[in-house]
């Protein structure tokens, strides 16, 4: 199974788009809810049912192995046909698309001209927003995406199945005769769950149909029997609660890979995997021995391998700023009880096995650390690290309980915290709803918009808010109270099209299972997006952070201090992409401090920015009655951005990569991974709501052996000990990166942290790779 994961490339098919079309033209006319259900169980009821050889978990999100389905209710068909031709040669996240579905896809999609989601958001949202994003200055969440990062309420779907929600769903139906519209829409709301929960039965009772007719057809007696257990599986769960670890594995399954054929969904994140499974891996390898250590861990790969086949189309623009196939899938092990004791038990530890022996991009697992975390598993997460893995990531507990608890949640919530989307901690539980990225500013854009008064001087237009002319600007005060009120601005417009795109979501797109299944939505008759969930955030997120710090550092030192440079003389030279300029560029990027050296000063400026943001963006609600958060994330949006982005006062030239998420500016990091860990650390990130995303990298030959192991988590430790919340490694050096860029052939293998996703190096295009390689290699001249 290993083997044909890589073996196949993923591809496109029409099987979803051609049923949902048949349900669209069939179903219309009923309430939004009960409509967007009837679509969902019709694709259910007729898709195929697809069971591989040798698989044990079974489901798949389309008819094919590694196929993506396209969501024209969400996503513009315009798009779709425009880019088929190039899907399966783009150097982005290419798929392949057979000739027969192909000309499907293209003849269905005449339906849909006009009818997305993406094609509303073009009609209502504000031009001047509008401006703003095809110039890569902010960017608005929900315009092709849908409404919700997934991480449901895993224990109560092993405790009741799909029939306890049913029948819950049921008696609030009977206890309510509708008065008011609200009281309706909560009825519509619970209709569209019963028949949601039906359909997934159905699927899995369709899927137990088929394992028993190839078992009949089987002549090989061990699948054969494998085939039936399948079958008896699927006839149990989901529906109801599972009787073992295996049919355990296979409900949380069917439950992750209905969230992809709903809707086209990301960061469904398999939560504390090791809590809310320990129950029935105690029962069947501890205490009744009714399977070895040995087989729950092949149960345990097969259910990582299906991780592995469910797929976000994208366009070129998302695939460059979300590079490398993301889905975000993370998989949470360690930290501690509701009550306050360690959680770890041996399935975490089995739970990191199963990732290093198959080492594939998902799920991508998260280690929760704190001072009883036993060390054996610690130690096991950094041998994972030093072979190359870039996996696990590793989190600070007491800082995921303290962001937890300024998102709302009780101490035993936070206590039980998990990741909602890719580093962000959420109060635990299966009742945090974090929408997907509500929208990132392009802070390189900020700095340039100050120093032209609001005019972007890639286009001549006054695109920002007027802050002055900067050579009137008397001290490094004026400057970054020019730029708060530049970003504050940003971030009030994205606040305001996410708040539009938000209302539009409730309207007319509701996600009912994936609500179903988070805690407080049943409860209380609301979708997710009708702010149904216990918790909800929705984040914003910020790009260039260390270019920001760096460039006001440059600012005060060069300008105001040293007097090396006027403000005139430094707009011209970086307008000039510093043509002539080289030693002042050099005297840009050497004389005043860089972020990431453990210098307090420009540290101390980069907490001040980003809090000050955070501070400001914390305190809005949204359309839902849920308030926004902030962090410092970029995914790979840094190139994108970057390359819209002219010279900025730190040295960096026109069009370059700005910094990865909150580390620093690529190779300005020359103190050494300690001095990197707390300056990074430094930032204060429990104050930041949706966390700080921290990439380092280590030269293999400085961290080899025990002692190399030690180096490692030494580093983990002193970044948490300093305050810091996530750290994530990669151990390569250049030449192998440079070789794999030659010989990708040779490397197909090769996984590298992008974000908060792991990535094979070979499958992101040169652009991606090249800014991993420029990430400093720290201990390289051991």
């Amino acid at each position: 199974m290993k083997e044909k994961y890589f073996d196949t490339i993923p591809s496109i098919t029409s099987e979803r788009l051609v049923l949902e079309t048949e349900a669209y033209k069939k179903f219309a006319g009923d309430a939004v809810p009960i409509f967007r259900a009837k679509v969902v169980n019709h694709i259910m009821e007729n898709m195929t049912t697809l069971i591989m050889d040798d698989e044990l978990i079974v489901g798949t999100e389309t008819n094919v192995y590694r196929g993506a389905n396209l969501h024209p209710e969400f996503q513009s068909s315009s798009w779709y046909v425009s880019d088929i031709d190039d899907f399966s040669t783009r150097d982005k996240d290419p798929y392949y698309i057979s000739p027969e579905d192909k000309k499907i896809i293209l003849e269905t999609l005449k339906y849909w001209e006009g009818k997305s989601m993406e094609d509303l958001a073009s009609e209502i949202m504000p031009q001047h927003i509008k401006d703003l994003e095809s110039d890569d200055i902010i960017c608005v969440g929900l315009e092709n995406g849908v409404s919700g990062e997934t991480v449901c309420d895993h224990e109560k779907i092993l405790k009741v199945g799909m029939r306890g929600y049913i029948d819950e769903c049921r008696r609030n139906i009977e206890e309510h005769l509708p008065q008011t519209m609200e009281e309706q829409a909560k009825v519509d709301f619970w209709k569209a769950c019963i028949i949601q929960a039906e359909a997934l039965i159905t699927y899995a009772h369709r899927m137990a149909d088929e394992a028993e007719r190839m078992a009949a057809a089987c002549s090989d007696e061990k699948r054969k029997e494998e085939l039936l257990v399948i079958a008896e599986n699927c006839r149990t769960v989901p529906e109801n609660p599972p009787q073992n670890f295996y049919q355990a594995l296979q409900s949380i399954w069917f439950v992750h890979v209905y969230f992809h054929i709903e809707v086209c969904t990301t960061a469904c994140g398999f939560g504390r995997f090791d809590q809310y499974m320990w129950p029935y891996y105690k029962k069947d390898v501890i205490d009744e021995k009714n399977i070895t250590r040995e087989q729950a861990l092949e149960m345990l790969e097969c259910f990582y391998l299906k991780a592995c086949e469910v797929y976000e189309v994208r366009n070129n623009w998302y695939a460059t700023s979300f590079a490398g196939y993301p889905m975000w899938q993370i998989l949470v092990v360690g930290g501690q009880t509701a009550d306050g004791k360690d959680a770890a038990n041996d399935l975490s530890m089995l739970c990191l096995e199963a990732a290093d022996a198959l080492q594939t991009t998902q799920p991508v697992m998260a280690l929760r650390v704190w001072e009883e975390t036993p060390e054996e598993l610690i130690r096991f997460g950094c041998k994972m690290i030093q072979e190359g893995q870039a996996n696990p990531g590793f989190f600070n507990d007491e800082a995921g309980i303290k962001i937890s608890l300024s998102k709302g949640g009780t101490i035993e919530e936070a206590r039980d915290w998990t990741i909602v989307g890719c580093i962000q901690p959420g109060p635990g539980g299966g009742g945090t709803d974090g929408s997907p990225d509500a929208g990132y500013v392009n802070m390189g854009k900020m700095i340039e918009f100050v120093l032209h008064n609001g005019v972007d001087p890639a286009s001549g237009k006054l695109m920002g808010i007027e802050t002055g002319d900067p050579r009137e600007f008397k001290n490094i005060e004026e400057f970054k109270y020019a730029l708060k009120k530049q970003i504050i601005h940003h971030y009030g417009l994205i606040r305001t099209g996410y708040n539009l795109m938000q209302s539009n979501h409730m309207n007319r797109y509701p996600v009912i299972f994936a609500s179903m299944v988070t805690k407080g939505c049943v409860e209380s008759g609301k979708s997710v997006q009708h702010g149904g969930a216990n918790h909800s955030t929705a984040g914003m997120y910020v790009t260039g952070a260390a270019n920001l710090a760096d460039c006001i550092a440059a600012v005060e030192k060069c300008v105001f201090e040293d007097k090396d440079v006027t403000m005139d003389e430094l707009i011209k030279a970086c307008d000039s992409n510093f043509e002539g300029q080289e030693r002042l560029r050099q005297l840009l990027l050497n004389k005043p401090e860089k972020y990431g050296n453990n210098c307090k000063h420009v540290d101390a400026i980069y907490k001040e920015m980003m809090h000050f943001i955070a501070d400001e963006v914390q305190s809005w609600s949204d359309a839902r009655g849920g308030h926004y958060s902030f962090g410092i994330d970029s995914q790979t949006m840094n190139l994108s951005h970057g390359e819209v982005t002219g010279a900025l006062p730190d040295g960096r030239l026109a069009g370059t990569p700005l910094c990865d998420a909150a580390s620093p500016m690529m190779g300005r990091d020359m103190d050494g991974p300690t001095s990197t860990v707390k300056s990074v650390a430094s930032i204060a990130p429990e104050g930041l709501e949706e966390g700080a995303l921290f990439n380092l990298r280590f030269d293999p030959k400085g961290v080899q052996g025990e002692k190399g192991l030690d180096i490692i988590e030494g580093v983990i430790k002193t970044f948490f000990e300093n305050g810091g919340q996530h750290i994530q490694i990669n151990v390569v050096d250049n030449e192998t990166l440079k070789k794999a860029q030659k010989e990708p052939e040779n490397y197909r293998r090769l996984m590298v942290r992008v974000a908060g996703y792991m990535a094979y190096f070979t499958e992101l295009d040169k652009w991606a790779q090249d800014a991993i390689i420029c990430r400093t290699p720290h201990l390289s001249n051991i």
